[in-house]
């Protein structure tokens, strides 16, 4: 699946993962005992900020998967960015020292964020295949199985995000390896969205659309399960910080 398929989106996308960044990188900085800053050192208000530095990444992701209809704007951006603020307090008061300790030691992880555009982009996709599919089959069976599809989305991006904060060195293998499972028994469900779709030769040209994009998602989650697959990593999800 392209980030083509997401329009006008990339922009958007690509400010929301700038973001997201910025949270897990200050996230990593805070637990680096050897940079100067003194809210290293002061372990009980590094713990607090740590906590909701994770809460925000993951309300911020929530926040843009939620997007109507798969349809991601300057809007939907500030809405996450909001609600992400909102349940870091204790971070939004510490700014400037958290800022002065991330500008230490940059910290790059350019595997977590292509393993992350590719999570939203499949949330984002599902719902536009959804929105596309629900009015030409039956609507109740398309929300239940749609509506699975999504929560467990959202749940494999978000514990990918929690196995990325514990792989400080910034590799993809354990935070793929915590989520792989979960994507294939997404897939299966997806499956199930796409044989809702009517016969190819009784379809017009909304229904074909939707079956055609409910594939793409289907295929998408299928090679990412491919992908991320990896033998080496017998990944513990017990062991992911909550």
């Amino acid at each position: 699946m392209s980030h083509r398929t997401l329009g006008n989106n990339l922009n958007e996308l690509d400010t929301a993962l700038t973001d997201i960044d910025g949270l897990q990188e200050a996230f990593h900085a805070l637990c680096d005992k050897q940079r100067k800053g003194a809210i290293v050192r002061d372990d009980a208000v590094a713990k607090k900020v740590r906590r909701q530095l994770a809460a925000g990444a993951d309300t911020y992701a929530a926040t843009v998967m939620s997007s109507s209809r798969g349809e991601l704007d300057m809007k939907r951006v500030r809405k996450a960015r909001s609600a992400a603020l909102d349940v870091m307090p204790a971070a939004r008061k510490h700014q400037k020292r958290l800022s002065a300790l991330v500008e230490e030691r940059r910290l790059s992880a350019p595997e977590h964020r292509a393993d992350l555009t590719r999570l939203l982009t499949l949330s984002l996709h599902c719902r536009t295949a959804l929105s596309t599919l629900a009015p030409t089959v039956d609507r109740r069976a398309a929300d239940a199985l749609g509506n699975k599809v999504l929560v467990e989305l959202r749940g494999a991006t978000l514990l990918y995000l929690s196995a990325a904060r514990e792989a400080a060195d910034g590799n993809s293998g354990t935070p793929r390896a915590a989520v792989v499972e979960h994507l294939k028994r997404i897939e299966a469900h997806a499956i199930e969205v796409a044989n809702l779709a009517p016969p190819a030769d009784v379809t017009g040209a909304e229904s074909s659309m939707g079956a055609s994009l409910s594939r793409d998602v289907v295929a998408a989650l299928h090679q990412t399960a491919v992908d991320w697959h990896s033998p080496e990593f017998d990944f513990d999800v017990s062991k992911v910080a909550q």
